[in-house]
């Protein structure tokens, strides 16, 4: 099924929200996520599996199977993508592969996003770790 279809006719930014809407109403109770454990759990042949880190990164290691399409090389290699299988996004530490997932999603794929990714962040010296990891203030 695909979401997004923009033509002359149509107004784009009623597409745009149209698809974005249809999006979010079908988002389930996972959010798109699939948890490490599950995808450990899961036969090998369930998801299509997108490494879209940088290629150094996915040399070094990444999940059997999966294939390497950098993220900002996406757009450009959308024909070696499933159209009948869904695809699981995984990078670093799961926000590029949300975002790519929800582009994904808005182009007619079915995608979901590996959570927390591979565990590791791109950023040298800057450890994987939120807000109450650092011991800051919050309110209630």
């Amino acid at each position: 099924m695909q979401i997004l279809k923009i033509s002359k006719k149509d107004d784009c930014k009623k597409c745009i929200y149209d698809a974005i809407f249809s999006f979010l109403k079908n988002t389930g109770d996972d959010w798109n996520y699939v948890l490490p454990s599950e995808l450990n759990d899961a036969s090998a042949g369930k998801y299509f599996l997108l490494d879209t880190r940088e290629p150094e990164a996915y040399k070094e290691g990444h999940i059997k199977g999966a294939i390497n399409i950098f993220w900002l090389d996406l757009l450009e290699n959308l024909d070696k993508l499933p159209k009948d299988k869904t695809i699981l996004v995984i990078c670093y530490v799961g926000h590029t592969a949300s975002q790519v997932m929800v582009v994904l999603n808005l182009l007619g794929y079915k995608a979901k996003a590996l959570k927390f990714g591979m565990g590791k962040s791109p950023v040298v010296g800057v450890p994987i770790a939120g807000w109450l990891d650092y011991g800051y203030d919050i309110e209630k």
